[in-house]
């Protein structure tokens, strides 16, 4: 299952939160809603083929241990969608977004929509019932949005 992400946008997408997983930009659902600590200034290096991988959009998977795949397979994960938004490309005369789900409608400020996050693997699963995504917003981290299958820029 799919979500299209259209309205006033330069670039419609389409949002395939399955295979999210194998994506470098995924967090863990536990670390996610954490408040984030300042990282020390590290000194650049001329230049450094996994540094510059990491600032790739998206960046460049890296082959995975056996640990690693292991660890993917029993954690649930979040995907910030502020880098899907940046690619879309929306039209400065937009104002909110509608999140068009199963139930119904829920319109959503942009600069909320930009910081949230959306679950879309749970202990390592693609979310079958409810899914294939959920939105947490900042202002509703207990009830997420479930059941999405389009964003609507307005």
């Amino acid at each position: 299952m799919v979500i299209t992400l259209k309205g006033k946008v330069d670039f419609p997408l389409t949002l395939d939160p399955s295979v999210w997983i194998f994506d470098d930009r995924k967090v863990l659902f536990e670390n996610a809603f954490k408040e984030s600590e300042a990282v020390p200034a590290v000194e650049e290096k001329h230049w450094d083929r996994s540094v510059y991988q990491q600032k790739m959009k998206p960046p460049i998977n890296k082959s995975l241990t056996k640990e690693e795949r292991k660890r993917a397979l029993e954690n649930s994960y979040v995907m910030p969608i502020a880098d899907f938004l940046a690619t879309a490309a929306i039209q400065e005369d937009a104002s909110h977004a509608v999140l068009i789900t199963e139930q119904g409608e829920e319109v959503v400020p942009l600069d909320e929509l930009e910081a949230s996050m959306f679950l879309f693997a749970i202990d390592g699963r693609s979310i079958k019932e409810s899914g294939p995504a959920h939105c947490y917003l900042p202002s509703r981290k207990e009830t997420p949005i479930k059941a999405i299958r389009q964003i609507k820029i307005c």
